[in-house]
């Protein structure tokens, strides 16, 4: 086996995201402007499928990387000269390096991999600095493999930078600024498709939870051959 085939590449280095990870695990994405509560759910659905026997896993994005580490710089300090384009060149570098050492492998393994956070930021969030968000898509989808289900959870932008500056008790990053994440919010309520699921992130977190785990476990039912039980005994409920 080649190096190509073994990373599920074409000869142009391109991952065959359909072949490469076809019926092998589920992929579910938590996506939604800063405070709307994504890290949260995101850690919360993973401990609640590990309690279930399923095996599960979960990464954020940007990672810990060399690539994730420069953007993490950007988000607190700022862009500086650095353009629009040369920031979504990091985020697909870093996101390469995320597909190769964590995603895919866990997918191949029959893993539910849980994220907090995917190419739909990007869409939403360098789509607002004025990249068009399906160029966005096409650069992802050549290196990345498509997801099982996104979840957004909607909420008003004031809002969500209240949450940032009353619970989390940080100021405002490069990110966080009102008016850009307007222009976010807007970008992620218009996104639509069979796999997208809107929740109002405002309401109250028992409803929220139920809601996101009545799609959750529609999804199990329907996918339960590409997922596997950490104990042989458990099954789906």
């Amino acid at each position: 086996m080649n190096k190509d085939e073994k990373d599920g590449a074409d000869e142009g280095g391109n991952f065959r995201t359909l072949s490469g990870r076809e019926n092998h695990g589920l992929l579910i994405i938590f996506e939604g402007i800063d405070g709307a509560g994504k890290t949260t759910q995101a850690i919360r659905v993973t401990d609640w499928l590990k309690q279930k026997g399923l095996a599960a896993v979960s990464f954020s994005e940007p990672t810990r990387g060399v690539y994730g580490q420069k953007l993490r710089e950007i988000i607190l300090h700022g862009r500086g000269k650095m353009s629009p384009q040369e920031e979504m060149d990091l985020f697909l570098k870093d996101r390469e390096e995320d597909v190769q050492k964590n995603i895919l492998p866990a997918l191949r393994q029959n893993y539910i991999v849980i994220m907090d956070r995917y190419y739909h930021s990007n869409m939403a969030y360098q789509g607002a600095l004025g990249i068009d968000s399906d160029y966005i898509r096409a650069l992802n989808e050549k290196i990345a493999p498509k997801p099982d289900m996104v979840i957004i959870l909607d909420l008003d932008v004031r809002t969500g930078l209240h949450r940032i500056n009353t619970f989390r008790r940080e100021k405002e990053n490069y990110f966080e600024k009102e008016d850009y994440l307007k222009k976010v919010s807007r970008i992620f309520s218009d996104m639509q498709g069979d796999y997208i699921h809107h929740i109002p992130a405002s309401l109250p977190l028992e409803e929220v939870n139920a809601r996101i785990d009545r799609k959750i476990m529609n999804l199990l039912h329907k996918s339960s051959s590409r997922i596997k039980f950490s104990s042989p005994d458990k099954a789906l409920g």
